[in-house]
């Protein structure tokens, strides 16, 4: 069916029929009565929670990071609503996001607040250097692109409107990009030709910029100032996940067709316009929530670092072929783990093939404590990308690692790799310096477990329809 569907546990009475005597009926025990109403009230609770982690993870994941960048910045990124913050430098293992950041792009990130009225953004001409410009909603797809790919580098002006808006389009507008949720982020990334000279990159970040439509109408180019966002609910409160899940779907409501859904969830005192005290809630239910609450969590978990539900080779786990189209695909597991808990938001896969190993070829989860390992491309098996490919190193919480070189990924843009004799190439991955001739095709890993994510952007066609076979992750003897 083409209306989405989650399906809970159906209890079915069954009616049996007697066909000897008459049993006597059995006396009333209260005791027993309130303890079968206490568990089918926290059983039905737990199944219910499970399910609305996995459908608002994404957004209670979002509150939370814009939060730490808009109105208590805990990081690189501080900049106010519907403004630009430019990362002039890579990525490195000072970023503590969660969320897989690639060291071979320069990030850009603007969260879009349009419930006010709407935004206009300009981007650059950048014929010979990519870029793009990802839409995100809250729940984490992707909903538009600008860029390389979407619209040729070419420079334009688009008006980023609510779902709803009537308004008069005014002179000079590109297109209009209308949001599924009035509030989200804006990705920009851009291509590093050297990672010691920037200055090309920081041209395409100089040459893009947000306003709202009113002061881009009057030529006011005064600074944005509202850091007004939806505050996280305490650690310590007594259902810290879904009182930001309640936060986080009356800002951002479901769509329509997840209504059914919707008033599940309200029946255990979760969803939009839901309260963030839970004190009213039967003690059976708040005591199911608090079991799905962190259930569900570690469920997410074990599915990201399993790999979800998506094609294996070799133990690289292909991404799934409708990341950032999840919901359109009823994908809600997938848009919960792999496109949101590892890393945040994903890529359509004309955009970027992305494959991640949390294994090496045995089946054996990474571990830099255990030993070495080695990525052998054969000839002709080297990713193919109109942009680039890396491989990048992450830790178990998907945050660059800190090594001596302050390197965290290997691939086409680094020049100082070594190929073997045969048109082939050898990747080191330890933890442990390799002699100096290899030092250039060294991978540094902690003594830890971490995970490899392979990225090819403007991917080849065999990328695409998933028939690439990367190479294995061998273990050393």
């Amino acid at each position: 069916m083409k209306h989405f569907r989650l399906t809970l546990l159906a209890f079915v009475g069954l009616t049996c029929m007697q066909t000897g005597p008459a049993v006597a009926q059995r006396p009333v025990d209260n005791a027993s009565e309130a303890k079968l109403t206490e568990d089918w009230r926290e059983t039905y609770a737990y199944t219910v929670g499970m399910q609305a982690v996995i459908y608002g993870f994404p957004a209670v994941k979002n509150i939370n990071v814009r939060y730490g960048m808009i109105e208590k910045p805990n990081g690189q990124a501080d900049m106010p609503l519907n403004t630009w913050f430019h990362s002039r430098r890579a990525s490195d293992a000072t970023d503590k996001v969660h969320s897989s950041v690639t060291p071979d792009l320069l990030y850009s990130a603007a969260w879009f607040d349009v419930r006010k009225e709407p935004v206009v953004l300009t981007v650059p001409a950048s014929p010979d250097l990519y870029y793009s410009v990802q839409f995100m909603e809250m729940y984490s797809d992707i909903f538009a692109y600008l860029g390389t790919r979407a619209t040729g580098g070419r420079a334009g002006k688009h008006l980023l409107v609510r779902d709803d808006w009537q308004g008069e389009i005014p002179a000079g507008i590109d297109s209009v990009i209308r949001a599924p949720n009035a509030a989200g982020l804006l990705l920009l990334r851009t291509a590093i030709v050297d990672r010691k000279a920037l200055m090309a990159s920081h041209k395409v970040q100089d040459g893009v910029a947000i306003a709202p439509l009113s002061k881009w109408l009057r030529g006011d180019t005064a600074p944005e100032t509202d850091r007004d966002v939806i505050d996280p609910a305490p650690p310590s409160s007594a259902l810290p996940f879904f009182a930001n899940l309640n936060r986080a779907m009356t800002e951002s409501p479901p769509p329509a067709k997840d209504a059914a859904f919707v008033a599940m969830m309200a029946s255990v005192g979760i969803g939009p316009g839901q309260s963030t005290d839970f004190s009213a809630l039967h003690p059976a239910t708040l005591k199911g929530l608090q079991r799905a609450m962190v259930d569900g969590l570690a469920f997410l978990k074990q599915v990201s670092v399993a790999g979800g539900s998506t094609k294996f080779v070799n133990h690289w786990a292909y991404g799934n072929k409708a990341w950032g189209r999840t919901a359109e695909t009823h994908d809600l597991l997938t848009r919960a783990a792999t496109q949101s808990l590892s890393g945040m938001q994903e890529h359509h896969i004309e955009e970027v093939v992305k494959l991640r190993a949390h294994h090496d070829g045995e089946g054996q989860l990474l571990d830099g404590s255990t030993g070495r390992y080695t990525v052998r491309f054969e000839p002709g098996q080297i990713p193919k990308a109109k942009t680039f490919w890396s491989i990048v190193v992450y830790d178990e919480q998907y945050d660059l690692i800190d090594n001596p070189l302050g390197r965290y990924s290997r691939g086409s843009v680094d020049r100082d790799m070594k190929y073997d004799a045969d048109g082939g190439l050898t990747l080191l991955v330890q933890a442990d310096t390799p002699p100096k001739k290899m030092i250039g095709n060294w991978l540094p890993i902690p003594k830890s477990k971490f995970n490899l994510f392979l990225r090819s952007y403007l991917p080849g066609q065999d990328l695409i329809d998933q028939s690439y076979v990367p190479p294995p992750v061998r273990k050393m003897p």
